[in-house]
């Protein structure tokens, strides 16, 4: 766990006694006792806030969330595959699951709101006995009933969020002092690293920034960090432009593909949920800190050529000559036209030969002959 999570786990964490701690808690004891059954409650990247006392045998999912501090991998996968990770992100509802994971006892699942806003998640499991035939309901009230204490949580930690944000910021832009910011982040400063670009399909809405918690920024956000723990990948994350972005550090061994393989993964466990049709793009493996804002410019470039209709996962030295056929024809005056790159995408349509000529001939500066060699 990278850093900032850890100077945000504390906040949440607290003091005992402090407002950091009492509220979740409390919160989670008052739902416990309404509903029947020991309870969990999360904040909205399913980051473990409080849970009720309870006397008894601990299911496995229950136990993992609590050691680990959020929703175990296994967990987030049924939510995403039986749809109610969707009904929760988008709903009132209250979700009634009767198995799960590691043969779990029922649970029931809803969200806190404010307006549209999503502040969290309360879970029951039936203990000893089985849940009450009103469970449901009373977990729906007793959670509207708590949602006004754990606003007055969240936005405690909504400045220590903040000032994570901008020094992850900092880090991308290569702004001075980045090295500096790399050592509060804990991220070595000769490390290796992947810069990841997460975004949706959605096309770009003007006063939508990563700042608005309803955004889309701020659910990318959620998303790249919870995938990112759930890898066990040291990352920070913040959001950037009309998506999200994480620099990822990798261990030693660490390959290419290996990155690569994170962007899969993070559109598989978008499922068909609201961030759907996810469009991941992964940057090439940078040493040293001052590579990071070149991996960020790669990772970008390379989530333009992702489709916004189907989404996807790529990586940038996949398509690097797609992106530097579209950064030349960018660079020209508007009045040039240039049908022959289009004849020759579709000529080159599945074997990537004639584009990758191309760029052997543009990185050489015109030369044919060196282009040549190089085939």
């Amino acid at each position: 766990m990278s850093r900032v999570n850890a100077r945000i786990d504390a906040v949440l964490a607290g003091p005992t006694g402090s407002v950091g701690t009492a509220p979740p808690f409390a919160i989670a004891d008052v739902i416990a006792a309404a509903v029947g059954g020991p309870a969990i409650v999360e904040d909205s990247s399913f980051r473990v806030l409080g849970y009720s006392a309870f006397v008894g045998q601990m299911d496995r999912g229950r136990a993992e969330a609590i050691l680990g501090r959020r929703i175990p991998a296994a967990w987030l996968e049924h939510l995403t595959g039986t749809g109610s990770l969707a009904t929760l992100r988008t709903t009132t509802d209250v979700v009634d699951l009767r198995d799960g994971p590691w043969e779990a006892r029922r649970r029931l699942i809803t969200a806190f709101r404010a307006g549209s806003r999503v502040l969290g998640f309360a879970w029951v499991a039936e203990g000893g006995q089985p849940l009450g035939a009103d469970a449901a309901t009373a977990l729906r009230q007793a959670v509207d009933d708590a949602t006004p204490d754990l606003l007055r949580h969240l936005e405690q930690i909504d400045a220590a969020e903040e000032h994570a944000f901008r020094e992850v910021t900092a880090l991308l832009d290569g702004l001075p002092g980045a090295p500096a910011v790399a050592d509060r982040l804990g991220l070595e400063r000769a490390g290796r690293f992947v810069v990841v670009s997460v975004s949706t399909g959605e096309p770009p809405r003007a006063g939508r920034t990563g700042g608005d918690p309803n955004g889309r920024a701020s659910r990318l956000v959620e998303h790249l960090r919870l995938c990112m723990d759930s890898f066990r990948r040291q990352a920070v994350v913040a959001p950037y432009g009309d998506g999200a972005v994480a620099v990822v550090a990798l261990a030693a061994d660490d390959t290419q593909e290996a990155a690569a393989r994170l962007g899969n993964e993070m559109v598989r466990l978008t499922g068909r949920g609201p961030l759907h049709p996810l469009r991941v793009a992964v940057s090439s493996v940078g040493t040293g800190i001052a590579s990071v804002p070149g991996l960020r410019d790669q990772a970008l470039a390379a989530a333009a050529t992702v489709g916004r209709d189907t989404g996807g996962s790529v990586s940038y030295d996949d398509v690097e000559a797609e992106v530097l056929v579209a950064q030349v024809v960018a660079s020209l005056s508007p009045d040039v036209r240039l049908t022959g790159l289009d004849r020759l995408r579709d000529a080159d349509r599945g074997s990537g030969e004639l584009e990758r000529t191309l760029l052997a001939y543009l990185a050489s500066c015109g030369s044919a002959s060196t282009a040549a060699a190089e085939g």
